[in-house]
């Protein structure tokens, strides 16, 4: 039975529910086990729930770093969906931050699970929120070993 659209964008509100609530396993359980994720398009891939899970790891490296993604679009059809949406990245105590505007491209497989993300953004996509100091890690470090 094909996948209903209603299913897909479910899916990407739940993705973004585990990156609202601080929610790992969430985020994991939305993916299927041998899935893909390119994140930003034209960086190295991670595979699978390790992979997912290390870059998950690494985008919470900072203790005090909050993450608060903003839907501004869910688009679904057939097996894939587009999510646009801006990840509002604050360290408060530092009072640093960025706001990263991002589009994900998520296939699905027949179970509804993420089998492909690719997230689309560059340092054009990023901005720094009035009255804080630019945020700006080191994303090479997701990629090492």
């Amino acid at each position: 039975m094909p996948l209903s659209t209603q299913q897909m964008k479910q899916a990407m509100q739940d993705y973004i529910r585990a990156w609202a609530t601080n929610d790992r396993q969430l985020l994991l359980s939305l993916f299927a086990p041998d899935a893909s994720w390119e994140d930003p398009v034209g960086t190295p891939e991670f595979f699978g729930h390790e992979g997912i899970g290390k870059f998950w790891d690494f985008a919470h490296q900072e203790p005090s770093l909050t993450l608060t993604p903003r839907i501004e679009e869910i688009r679904a059809g057939g097996n894939e969906g587009i999510l646009r949406f801006t990840m509002q990245v604050r360290i408060p105590e530092r009072n640093e931050g960025l706001d990263l505007s991002i589009i994900d491209r998520m296939v699905f497989d027949e179970l509804g699970r993420i089998k492909v993300a690719k997230a689309f953004w560059d340092e054009t996509t990023v901005s720094v929120p009035h009255g804080w100091k630019p945020y700006a890690p080191d994303i090479s470090n997701a990629y090492e070993s």
